[in-house]
């Protein structure tokens, strides 16, 4: 590792450390170059402002997720694309659920929040796209317009974390929707 990817590991940990510890909201630039014991001129060399911080971190978070799907992917070619679509959105809502209230606080703290722009939203997007889009070609659907369904798709994704703690939702009544909706709903 090269002497920027150490300054760069030291800012990215040194952030999140604390905000883990005082909240994304209370930290500042400075005090993040302090713990990270670099200049801050160093800092702002990397990263202009704290939600460009914000956004490697949800990129560093979600890597694990974005392995485990690419793996996945790799070895359930032969499935049909609306089954491997779910698996990935199983495995999402399973990640979402431990990761929500950490992700969706780092997220906020970007300037112009716009929450499925983030990069797990961005990946999540991209995903669900190429598999409708294969599903389509194939006949497994019947003709539908894929990005408006994503789009409606990653809404109710995004609002998962208020399902389970405002309305009670379970994990598997929300799959059972998901899957009743975006799998079921779209097979010919």
């Amino acid at each position: 590792m090269n002497r920027d990817e150490l300054i760069q590991r030291r800012i990215l940990a040194s952030a999140r450390l604390l905000f883990i510890e005082q909240g994304v909201e209370n930290v500042n630039m400075h005090q993040i170059a302090k713990m990270a014991e670099v200049g801050q001129a160093s800092l702002y060399r990397r990263y202009t402002e704290k939600g460009d911080i914000c956004i490697d971190i949800v990129r560093e978070e979600c890597q694990p997720l974005f392995d485990e799907v690419k793996t996945y992917l790799e070895l359930s070619m032969g499935l049909p694309h609306l089954d491997r679509l779910y698996e990935v959105i199983v495995k999402f809502v399973a990640f979402m659920e431990i990761k929500a209230p950490w992700l969706c606080s780092v997220s906020r703290a970007t300037s112009g929040y716009r929450p499925l722009q983030s990069p797990l939203y961005q990946w999540m997007r991209t995903t669900c796209q190429e598999l409708l889009n294969i599903a389509v070609q194939r006949g497994e659907v019947a003709d539908l317009d894929v990005v408006y369904t994503v789009e409606v798709l990653l809404a109710a994704l995004h609002n998962m974390d208020c399902h389970m703690r405002d309305q009670g939702f379970s994990n598997k009544q929300i799959l059972t929707g998901l899957h009743r909706i975006f799998i079921e709903g779209l097979k010919k």
